[in-house]
Parts: C-alpha cells; sequence; structure tokens
C-alpha cells in the first residue's frame, strides 16, 4: 500500500466519522415538568410579540414547570405527520401569565402527531423564557438573546451555523460530533488536536503531517 493510498484512506476514514457523529439525533424537541420553584412571588409586565399579534401581560413568578430539549427518536404507530426541520432547542422555564382578552386566532399548522391541520390558539397561558442549568456568571445579566452566541450543527444543510462572539467563528468537532465557536484558523492549531476552524460545512482534522479543512460529508 503506497503512502498516497494510506493518506486517502486515513483522511476518508476521519471524515465519515465525522459525518457518523454529527448525524446523531438533534435535541429539538421539549419534554416539559412541573417544578418546584424556590424564587419569591413577584410579577412583571411582558410585552409579547408573535404570529397571532402584540400584547402587553402580566407574568408571574416563580415558574409554573420547566421544559427540556429533548431527542423523539421513535413514535409507535407511526406519526401522521411530518414536522419541520428544527434546530436544537433551548431548555425553558415557563410563568403563568394574565393577558387582555382579544380575538382569536388560527393557523394552518403540521406537527408529527397531529398532521396538518386548522388550530385556533385561544388565551395566553404561559410564557416561557430561556433557562441554562448552570450558575449565571457573575456580573452578567441571566437575558438571553435569541440566536446571540449560539452555534449548532444544521442536520438537512450538513454544516455548522450560528454565531459566536469575540471574533469567533462556529465550526465543527470532529471528536465530538458537534460545533463549537473557535478563534484559531485550522492552519494554524496545534496538532494532532486540530482545535481550529473551517468553513461551516467543513471540519479541522489531523491528517498526518499538519491540520486541514475537509468537507463533511
Amino acid at each position: 500500500m503506497t503512502k498516497t493510498i494510506a493518506f486517502a484512506l486515513v483522511v476518508s476514514g476521519a471524515v465519515a466519522s465525522i459525518g457518523a457523529a454529527l448525524a446523531q439525533p438533534v435535541s429539538d424537541h421539549l419534554e416539559c415538568y412541573r417544578v418546584k420553584d424556590p424564587a419569591g412571588r413577584k410579577r412583571f409586565s411582558v410585552t409579547l410579540t408573535n404570529a397571532g399579534g402584540t400584547q402587553t401581560c402580566t407574568a408571574t413568578r416563580p415558574a409554573a414547570f420547566g421544559c427540556l430539549a429533548s431527542q423523539v427518536t421513535a413514535i409507535v404507530p407511526p406519526a401522521p405527520g411530518m414536522g419541520p426541520s428544527a434546530a436544537a432547542a433551548n431548555d425553558f422555564l415557563c410563568y403563568r401569565v394574565k393577558c387582555p382578552k382579544g380575538p382569536r386566532s388560527s393557523a394552518e399548522t403540521t406537527d408529527e402527531l397531529g398532521g396538518s391541520r386548522v388550530v385556533v390558539y385561544r388565551n395566553a397561558l404561559h410564557v416561557c423564557m430561556p433557562a441554562s442549568r448552570a450558575p449565571a456568571p457573575v456580573g452578567t445579566s441571566t437575558t438571553t438573546l435569541a440566536g446571540a452566541g449560539q452555534c449548532d450543527f444544521d442536520q438537512h444543510e450538513r454544516r455548522c451555523t450560528g454565531t459566536c462572539g469575540d471574533g469567533g467563528h462556529c465550526s465543527a468537532v470532529a471528536s465530538g460530533g458537534a460545533c463549537e465557536c473557535r478563534t484559531t484558523a485550522c492552519g494554524d492549531a496545534d496538532a494532532p488536536e486540530c482545535n481550529g476552524f473551517c468553513s461551516p460545512g467543513e471540519a479541522c482534522i489531523f491528517t498526518l503531517t499538519e491540520c486541514s479543512c475537509v468537507n463533511i460529508p
């Protein structure tokens, strides 16, 4: 076996491993639980905007329930519908809200369990806030801005997508089957770890003598 063939096999095997790891099920569903929240009772005025319009409501602490990002890998009997593709979900804590009564809204809606049908949205009951299962960093706000600092793998586009702070790049993690923010270019990364960034559709791997970017299969 020549060096060229051996090199090709090594790279091919590494790329295949990346593809298999990144193809793992995504936690794009929510499983919700009743929670016991020690936060003291307090009310907040919140203005909410969505497909049903804009309204100002009163949200009450403590949280009523919490939702954890989850994977759904099997539905029995087979699901009647095909839900939209989704990115990885966040964890949430949900609070009771009291909103002014207004006109009902309806929308043609499709998901896995119900298929396609017209769903009528009535009075709002809860507002859910993105939550982190970790203490908040000292001196920073606990508010999470949607889409900020999130770096995830898009199963359909086969690429890393999202935004990174401090000049970072959202790039594939070859060993873990995920994506993360990196600040060092792949060609400048230390070998054999190769913790550098590539383009969104590539991963940085060790190719016998150096770190190189290869396409994600």
